[in-house]
């Protein structure tokens, strides 16, 4: 992550993920530096179209592995494919509110439902806009919360190389 620094532990955006999901187990959020001005659904499509080609290859590792559990697999979209908009299944879920200010991703799963937000809001230094992304997860039954567990290395190692994909020269 070379020249762009993202913030970790930042104060998470979960109104709408949470309301989504009817409450939440885990949250965790990262943030990094945005041009001003630039909106959700930009800040949206430059994480998608920054993803590092070896998060790509992790997520499909991911896949084969957990398939024989019923865990759903995600959706690789070609980087000129991509389009922001409800509905639309971008990686590992759907797109269910898109709006200037938050983009809402998610899945609900039979072990555990996530919630992924993509907001823009004022840089928390005072000056320019910041892009946080922000996960959440309600865990069904103890499949669930094991399932997590066994992830959440993998889930912190990739979600800050692919917020700072968003904004990498």
């Amino acid at each position: 992550m070379t020249d762009v620094k993202v913030r970790r532990r930042t104060t998470p955006v979960i109104q709408t993920a949470a309301a989504s999901l009817g409450g939440y187990d885990h949250v965790d959020a990262v943030a990094v530096d945005l041009p001003a001005g630039t909106s959700a659904i930009e800040f949206t499509r430059m994480v998608f179209t920054g993803t590092p080609e070896w998060v790509h290859r992790l997520l499909a590792v991911r896949d084969a592995v957990f398939a024989p559990f019923g865990l759903q697999s995600q959706n690789r979209v070609p980087t000129e494919d991509i389009r922001i908009e409800p509905g639309l299944k971008m990686g590992p879920f759907r797109l269910l509110m898109v709006s200037e200010e938050e983009v809402l991703g998610g899945d609900d799963d039979k072990h555990l439902d996530f919630r992924t937000s993509f907001a823009v809001r004022p840089s928390s230094s005072g000056e320019g806009t910041e892009g946080v992304c922000t996960t959440v997860v309600r865990f069904h039954r103890p499949a669930g919360r094991l399932y997590f567990k066994a992830i959440q290395p993998l889930h912190h190692l990739i979600v800050p190389h692919v917020v700072a994909g968003a904004v990498r020269p």
